[in-house]
């Protein structure tokens, strides 16, 4: 909206403006900015699917690879090889220990499901690493080597 703005269009819709009006009054302000509810693609095809907005609709397919949190994203590519195309293999499959095969290609699925053409492995082995402090990773000395933790959930055989 603010990018089709010129100073001429500008100036003469401005006149709502008390001079005093700070920037969060007016932008909170409903009558002139009407409140917008953040929709995630996850969140509108639960609408689409059941009508109603509900938790249990968040427990998605684990195989269907729409899931918002990387770690998730790269859990679904190890459960489903016909997506995986060879870019994860399972090391030690009972204690959660998986490669990255080819870490370009993941980068690059990965960016194009979050819409980020300039996603490099660099970039998501950095957010990767960051899931150590959450519990959800745990770090494997070896190179392009993870280990599911104690938070992740899904990827065990015997609780699927």
């Amino acid at each position: 909206m603010l990018d089709s703005v010129t100073h001429s269009t500008f100036l003469p819709n401005t006149s709502f403006c008390d001079p005093l009006m700070s920037w969060t009054d007016l932008f909170s302000n409903e009558e002139y900015y009407p409140a917008f509810e953040h929709q995630t693609d996850a969140d509108s095809n639960c609408l689409k699917t059941s009508g109603t907005k509900s938790q249990d609709c968040h427990s998605h397919s684990r195989t269907s690879l729409q899931s918002s949190h990387l770690w998730e994203f790269v859990r679904d590519l190890l459960l489903s090889p016909e997506e995986n195309c060879g870019i994860l293999e399972w090391e030690d499959r009972e204690q959660g220990i998986f490669r990255v095969v080819k870490s370009e290609a993941l980068a690059k699925m990965w960016g194009q499901r979050k819409k980020n053409d300039r996603m490099t492995y660099e970039k998501l082995s950095r957010a990767l690493r960051y899931y150590y402090k959450t519990g959800i990773l745990e770090r494997v000395d070896r190179r392009l080597v993870y280990k599911f933790g104690k938070n992740a959930h899904g990827w065990q055989e015997d609780k699927l």
